[in-house]
């Protein structure tokens, strides 16, 4: 009688790939500048790749510094970071969710 083979699993690389593929598919409208990985994980429980991009929000950040009577407007972005949940049977994307430090 012979053993049913376990499916192969993809790795973290092709884990990886597959999220930022699916970011900038799915974010296209939006510039994702300095797009980065961050942190990956498996998540042993659900068994689910952790997959974390950050990249510079599209949204700029004004802030006034400087003296009173000469202020000046500094404009920053913002960092945001998503988490791309991976299957890792095949690939496909489960969810995107917003993370927050």
């Amino acid at each position: 009688m012979m053993e049913a083979q376990q499916p192969q699993l993809i790795d973290i690389k092709t884990a990886v790939q597959r999220a930022r593929n699916q970011a900038k598919e799915l974010f296209e409208p939006e510039s994702l500048t300095n797009l980065a990985l961050e942190e990956v994980g498996f998540d042993e429980d659900d068994q689910h790749w952790l997959i974390t991009l950050g990249y510079d929000s599209p949204h700029h950040i004004k802030r006034q510094t400087g003296p009173k009577h000469f202020p000046t407007i500094e404009e920053e972005r913002k960092r945001e970071y998503k988490v791309f949940r991976i299957d890792p049977k095949d690939g496909h994307l489960i969810s995107i969710t917003l993370r927050n430090l």
